[in-house]
């Protein structure tokens, strides 16, 4: 099944893109499109446009942010201007500072992680992707 990636404010993009498609390539996953972006207006323009293409889209960084850009910020204005019902779940960190987030609507899933590899692969465990095998079966 394909992603796509944003990058949001992140720094080690190579190493986390890497980190990524090793992580996915034991489930079927597979990392169709990756962009990136370094403000709220972009990230919202880029999220409508892959959300057209794919039913999975991860956003790495942002996370660390505490201003208006940050992650938390962008999408807690988002979901409150929101006509859907989007109920975002936090992802423990077990090794870091930043939770990450997932949100799903329908069959489409965004899932924020933080712009650290060691992090991304500790958040993206075994029940994290048995979630996403099960919400997408018929997918992959």
């Amino acid at each position: 099944m394909k992603c796509d990636i944003v990058f949001y404010l992140a720094k080690k993009t190579a190493l986390c893109e890497k980190t990524l498609n090793e992580i996915f390539k034991e489930r079927k996953y597979e990392i169709n499109t990756v962009t990136a972006s370094t403000n709220p207006e972009s990230l919202g323009m880029q999220l409508n446009g892959h959300l057209q293409c794919v039913n999975l889209v991860i956003i790495i960084g942002g996370l660390k942010t505490k201003d208006v850009r940050g992650i938390s910020n962008v999408f807690s204005k988002a979901l409150a201007n929101s006509s859907t019902e989007i109920i975002p779940k936090r992802i423990k960190n077990p090794v870091g500072e930043n939770d990450g987030y997932i949100m799903r609507s329908g069959r489409q899933t965004i899932i924020c992680l933080p712009d650290n590899p060691e992090e991304m692969e500790n958040m993206l465990d075994k029940v994290m992707l048995d979630y996403l095998d099960c919400v997408y079966k018929n997918d992959i």
